[in-house]
């Protein structure tokens, strides 16, 4: 969505476009993720109960920022707050790991919060069901390594992504996994798996409510269906090859760059100089482009490595 944006899509038509274009991308990566075992479905049917109604709720806002003429600058605005601090704290998390001695490969700098979060008491704690039981509200997730966690927490998770997707047009992808990763404390790897189960959801439900509305383009979203596809299937790859650290680092510069191409986009609209959208367009594009050629580069450097191991280890008992 923030691409659409920094393009010149309308503000409610680049949310409603996007989230359909995220959702189609997102359906064969999940499958995909399924097989490999990296995705929490237990987590994202918990998540999915606060989703639904949150998405909904955000249509409902955004409708009426439309309403007002203010849509578009919201939007905007909510985006580069948002990417701002959201890549401050992956990128601090990456020199504060990185700073540590003895730092496993997929531990972050809050994995004492995420315990202090995956330990946290709220009532109600059990559902009775009259008549019949009463079910307690604390459920282990033994696919994400936790032992038990209250489902009031992501329930709450999913409410929060789900209106700023729903707000944004995002789908919750680069909300949600930070989330997960740092504040649930989730393996990088299943992280981003559950978070494409997540955002099929979200994508589904923002659609559906947005296309009543005529907000939904599915032509575009077909055409950029076609070319996401090729990266989504790089991206599941990646995961085998690139280590969970430089994931993290990655996506933190992919959300810079988005980040600063969308505020680049609102100077651009505020003062009225193309110039700056010119630049927001080539940014957002340069940096994408870059991301793709970095991840390539490092899986061939791994996959070269693996073919050449088991030769020298050869080598060296014929010796």
């Amino acid at each position: 969505t923030g691409g659409l944006l920094v393009f010149g899509v309308p503000p409610l038509l680049a949310v409603g476009t996007g989230l359909t274009l995220i959702m189609g991308s997102s359906i064969i990566n999940t499958l995909k993720h399924g097989k490999e075992g990296n995705v929490d479905f237990r987590l994202g049917a918990l998540m999915v109960v606060g989703t639904i109604p949150a998405v909904v709720l955000a249509e409902r806002v955004n409708s009426q920022f439309e309403a007002w003429g203010v849509a578009g600058p919201v939007i905007r605005y909510v985006y580069v707050v948002f990417l701002a601090t959201l890549v401050s704290f992956i990128l601090y998390d990456y020199w504060k790991t990185r700073r540590r001695a003895g730092t496993q490969e997929d531990q972050v700098s809050t994995a004492s919060r995420a315990r202090s979060v995956q330990s946290l008491k709220i009532p109600p704690h059990s559902i009775g069901i009259p008549g019949l039981v009463s079910l307690p509200t604390y459920v282990s997730l033994p696919t994400s390594n936790i032992q038990g966690i209250s489902i009031w927490v992501p329930i709450g998770v999913g409410f929060g992504v789900g209106f700023m997707a729903g707000l944004l047009g995002a789908g919750g992808g680069f909300i949600l996994m930070p989330i997960l990763i740092f504040v649930l404390g989730i393996p990088t790897v299943v992280a981003v798996g559950t978070d494409l189960f997540q955002v099929v959801i979200t994508g589904s439900v923002g659609t559906l409510i947005y296309s009543l509305s005529n907000n939904v383009d599915l032509l575009m979203a077909v055409i950029m269906l076609a070319t996401a596809s090729i990266g989504s299937q790089l991206g599941v790859v990646a995961t085998r090859y690139v280590e969970a650290s430089s994931i993290r680092s990655l996506y933190g510069v992919t959300v810079l760059g988005g980040c600063v191409a969308v505020a680049l986009k609102q100077v651009s609209e505020s003062s009225g100089t193309e110039f700056f959208a010119t630049l927001a367009s080539i940014l957002l594009l340069g940096v994408a482009g870059l991301i793709c050629v970095i991840i390539a580069t490092m899986m061939m450097i791994k996959a070269r490595n693996r073919e050449t191991t088991p030769t020298h280890a050869s080598g060296d008992d014929t010796g």
